[in-house]
């Protein structure tokens, strides 16, 4: 769903707990153009694996430097720019304890460290 109320750009539904999470547009625009993150653009042109992996992930793992942050993984068969990737979305609890987005991009690895939550055959 498309919001600009309180500059929240996009509102999910999580798959995991089932819980609001919401993506605010300086969050999305720091992604995608790379301001204070590695530049992702592949938010914009791969939507709805960043969607996917959201409300349908593979896997959900902790992730290992923050203890409110989740990874949510989605498998990318992949294409000519991404294969054999994997659709990773951090999701963070806040201070008031709302799910936001802080980071999405492709990898071809789980970061050493994570440690399972969930997953989709559980």
């Amino acid at each position: 769903m498309f919001s600009l109320i309180k500059n929240i750009l996009y509102r999910f539904t999580e798959g995991m707990n089932k819980k609001e999470v919401v993506w605010y547009e300086r969050d999305y625009l720091a992604v995608r153009n790379g301001i204070g993150h590695t530049g992702s653009p592949e938010v914009e042109s791969h939507f709805e694996t960043v969607r996917q992996a959201i409300e349908n992930p593979n896997q959900v793992k902790r992730d290992k430097d923050y203890a409110n942050r989740f990874c949510y993984y989605a498998w990318f068969s992949g294409d000519i720019h991404y294969p054999n990737h994997h659709m990773k979305v951090v999701i963070a609890k806040n201070w008031r304890g709302k799910l936001e987005v802080v980071t999405a991009y492709f990898t071809n690895t789980f970061k050493a460290g994570e440690q399972d939550v969930w997953s989709k055959s559980q």
